[in-house]
């Protein structure tokens, strides 16, 4: 009988593991996703008032208007053409917003395949190799190794890396994943407990602590 009741403790514990992944993980994939906006904006401004690049700022708006209208096919049409003819820097947005719609379209292949793109590009600005491997990892993580995952996020987490806490969020749902609540929880314990950490950031990770039955440090 005791050997019953704590299987099925285990049970309940990895269905509650699970629950969180799908409620947390997509939650994280919305606010990378926001990240490339934002970064999008900066960068794009910051070429937009290069008379050079003037012609590939106003592609990429276009394109952005394209998909916010929900012309998702016009929209990765025109992503797909900046990215083949601009240069690094609007080739790599481009590509990150390309990958972006063919998720929300459900093609998650597609986008994985966009993202590993990216990161592969050595001409590309090592910001948005980066990012391109956390969203990677976002998009991927219900069916692929999250050990393997981890690995590659793993440089990511450096201190002098701008996207060191967004790997470090998206490395602790990755052991929650894997079922290592312990791990996952000493990382929110760090993100909980940081003060450079962006403030949405610490609060979502309180939540997952007290959701995981710990609150932060």
């Amino acid at each position: 009988m005791d050997e019953f009741i704590k299987e099925v403790e285990e049970d309940l514990k990895r269905d509650r593991q699970l629950e969180l992944w799908r409620k947390y993980g997509k939650y994280a994939v919305s606010l990378a996703l926001l990240a490339v906006i934002i970064a999008s904006a900066v960068v794009g401004w910051r070429n937009y008032q290069q008379s050079q690049r003037y012609e590939q700022g106003l592609k990429y708006a276009q394109a952005l208007d394209l998909a916010g209208a929900e012309q998702t096919g016009a929209a990765l049409t025109a992503f797909a053409k900046l990215a083949a003819e601009a240069g690094a820097g609007y080739a790599a947005l481009a590509r990150l917003q390309e990958a972006g719609l063919l998720a929300k379209a459900g093609d998650g292949a597609g986008a994985a395949a966009v993202y590993e793109r990216v990161i592969a590009d050595s001409g590309a600005n090592r910001i948005f190799r980066d990012l391109a491997l956390i969203l990677l990892a976002l998009s991927i993580a219900d069916n692929a190794d999250p050990q393997a995952l981890t690995d590659r996020l793993a440089p990511l987490t450096a201190k002098d890396n701008p996207w060191r806490h967004s790997a470090l969020e998206v490395t602790a749902l990755l052991h929650l994943r894997a079922r290592d609540e312990a791990r996952a929880r000493e990382i929110f314990t760090t993100l909980a407990d940081d003060t450079t950490a962006p403030r949405n950031m610490r609060a979502r990770a309180s939540e997952m602590l007290a959701s995981l039955g710990q609150g932060p440090g």
